[in-house]
């Protein structure tokens, strides 16, 4: 059996939803492996009765390398993340280690009986030749969720109906809401006390039997360089950071060639560019027919390259990413900047006056502030790939939470399911059970045997960490016995409005044909949809 814990003081990297989520769980797990968290007779959190006077935690520290909480929730919308010609001129910006080199710690934080600590930092200029941190949201104005708002919260932060429900958006909700609530549970809570903002988490090693952060604080032009030690870490850096592109014949010469023509998703800000536009999609995901919906009806045209008959992870996208007017093509074969902006498939069918490419591939997951000799933890490629990519999978951990090799060492978001947030929560209330010894993990062994098993069952690829709506419940049920006592999954995993899901599955299919057809408007979509009904 795994060893008892002696766990005080935790670092959690990342402040968005996972993060904060994590925060609020461990502020309120008590020493005996009990929780302080009580709920009212309306099913929200009983803050008078919440206070833990006998913290299992007397240190926690959550590392926000954003100016702002909130990950993905906290918008960027005039100032999206892009790829500059500088790496697409590599030829290797399919590589997360291209995209996100490790940073480079200054050799002074190593120097052997030196001591910067968060009050005496090493100070220096910042050297970063461009924008690396890739900590933008990919979030524009139009966006709309695509589960309902029920499940895009945590039982800490109620649940507000904010339309009727024979409106045209519900039972999803607006990108303003999501934040809305998200800040509104920090300010409440006073979250905002536990967490440093700016400062990026640039080095995790094992030192003595304690993990030592180095961080990298930013405040203008400066940098301050300290380390700082905790017992358990836990990295909440979330799967939406770090674009994936295929690398592909011609595509970084294109990109120097028409420069804003070629962006990932996450880029994208404002579909009034697509007008009279010939407009390519590579992928059909959610975010590339999110996207796609607004551009079919004022664009030339539109093309989208995708596998042939591929399923995609809701049934109504398949069919709306082959849909008519829509044209339909192979993978690309290759970019022919100087041929008339023409653009080769595999099949050798080609199309000309290309003016917009738009990637919906994926990210990356990547850690370069982890080593596989410490953790165990590494992300493997795909099938037959060259690099690791969007279809990948993180190895080395123990239902997608544990570190085999060191459970001091945990994650929380890697867990992919549409019930994202009860995810986060489930997620954050195991660590805290077994990190107090109210249970015990299985030995490595068995958590090896369990691993190797699931790989031969769905693959070594992104499919290992998913759970569909009608297995995360199984997924719940793995969870249960970690929790801490008092900590109950029917609290925590809303089981009596599932229908919700598959209700949201209908508007989101119904407002894309309307997008699509031109139907709705386009201008300010997000706050039109708030105040119409069917």
């Amino acid at each position: 059996m795994t060893q008892d814990f002696n766990i005080q003081s935790v670092a959690i990297v990342g402040a968005g939803a996972a993060g904060l989520t994590t925060l609020f769980e461990l502020l309120h797990t008590k020493k005996d492996g009990s929780t302080t968290i009580a709920y009212d007779s309306n099913g929200e959190i009983d803050k008078p009765k919440i206070h833990n006077t006998d913290p299992a935690f007397t240190k926690i520290v959550s590392f926000e390398q954003n100016s702002q909480v909130g990950g993905i929730w906290s918008p960027s919308f005039d100032d999206p993340d892009v790829i500059p010609q500088e790496l697409f001129d590599t030829e290797k910006y399919d590589d997360p280690w291209v995209l996100k080199p490790k940073i480079n710690v200054p050799i002074e934080i190593s120097v052997e009986g030196q001591n910067y600590s968060h009050s005496k930092p090493l100070v220096t200029g910042d050297v970063d030749s461009y924008n690396s941190k890739w900590a933008k949201s990919g979030i524009y104005r139009h966006l709309f969720s695509n589960v309902p708002g029920r499940y895009l919260r945590t039982s800490f932060i109620p649940y507000r109906q904010h339309r009727p429900s024979n409106s045209l958006l519900h039972p999803l909700v607006t990108n303003y809401e999501v934040t809305d609530g998200l800040l509104s549970f920090v300010k409440r809570f006073d979250l905002q006390r536990y967490i440093k903002l700016s400062s990026e988490i640039v080095e995790i090693i094992k030192v003595d039997n304690k993990w030592r952060l180095t961080i990298k604080e930013t405040s203008g032009d400066k940098v301050r360089w300290y380390t700082e030690l905790f017992d358990g870490v836990i990295v909440s850096t979330g799967h939406y950071s770090i674009p994936y592109l295929p690398r592909l014949p011609g595509l970084s010469k294109w990109n120097a060639n028409f420069k804003s023509s070629v962006f990932h998703s996450k880029s994208f800000r404002d579909p009034s560019i697509f007008k009279d536009k010939n407009v390519l999609f590579v992928g059909t995901g959610l975010s590339g027919l999110d996207i796609l919906q607004y551009a079919f009806p004022i664009a030339r045209s539109v093309t989208v390259s995708r596998s042939v008959n591929k399923q995609e992870i809701y049934p109504w996208l398949s069919k709306a990413a082959v849909s008519d007017g829509i044209i339909v093509k192979p993978h690309v074969e290759e970019f022919k900047p100087d041929e008339n902006r023409k653009i080769i498939f595999e099949d050798g069918t080609s199309i000309e006056n290309v003016d917009y490419v738009v990637f919906s591939t994926g990210y990356h997951w990547h850690y370069p502030f982890l080593n596989e000799k410490d953790t165990g933890v590494s992300v493997l490629t795909a099938g037959h790939k060259r690099v690791p990519d969007g279809s990948s999978m993180v190895d080395g951990l123990f239902l997608n939470i544990f570190t085999i090799r060191d459970p001091t060492l945990t994650f929380n978001g890697v867990t992919l399911t549409p019930l994202k947030w009860p995810s986060f929560e489930i997620t954050a209330s195991a660590i805290a059970g077994v990190w107090t010894n109210k249970t015990r993990l299985p030995s490595s062994r068995e958590q090896l045997d369990y691993s190797d098993k699931k790989k031969k069952d769905v693959g070594q690829n992104l499919v290992y960490h998913y759970y569909p709506p009608g297995f995360f419940k199984e997924y719940v049920e793995q969870l249960r016995g970690y929790l801490p006592n008092g900590r109950n999954p029917s609290d925590i995993y809303d089981t009596n409005h599932l229908d919700d899901l598959k209700n949201s599955f209908t508007v989101a299919e119904n407002l894309f044909y309307q997008y699509k057809g031109g139907r709705l408007p386009i201008t300010d979509s997000a706050e039109y949809l708030q105040g119409n009904k069917l």
